[in-house]
C-alpha cells in the first residue's frame, strides 16, 4: 500500500476508494489528527493504522506532538503505546 502525502493529509489508495488521515497544524510545536476515513469495505485490514503510522513519522521527524482529535487515533495509541511519548495532551 503506497502511502501519499500532501500538506494536511496522508492517503492511500485502496481496492475500494481512498483512505485519508487528516491533520492541521495547532502551534509550532502540535499537529492536531483530527479525521480518518477508510472505505467501508477495507475496513478492519489495516489501513488506517498504516497511515496513522506513517502520520506519527511524519510527527517524530519533524518535532511535533500530536493531539490526538479522531476517535481512531487513541484507540491507535493503545495498540501503538510506542507513539505515545508522541502524544500531547
Amino acid at each position: 500500500m503506497e502511502i501519499k502525502h500532501t500538506d494536511g493529509r496522508f492517503y492511500s489508495e485502496t481496492e475500494h476508494g481512498e483512505a485519508e488521515l487528516l491533520y492541521s497544524k495547532i502551534d509550532e510545536k502540535t499537529l492536531s489528527f483530527y479525521h480518518t476515513f477508510t472505505p467501508e469495505a477495507d475496513r478492519g485490514k489495516g489501513v488506517a493504522e498504516k497511515l496513522a503510522i506513517a502520520a506519527f513519522e511524519y510527527a517524530r521527524a519533524h518535532g511535533f506532538k500530536v493531539r490526538p482529535d479522531c476517535p481512531y487515533i487513541p484507540s491507535f495509541l493503545e495498540k501503538h503505546k510506542e507513539w505515545k511519548p508522541f502524544s500531547a495532551p
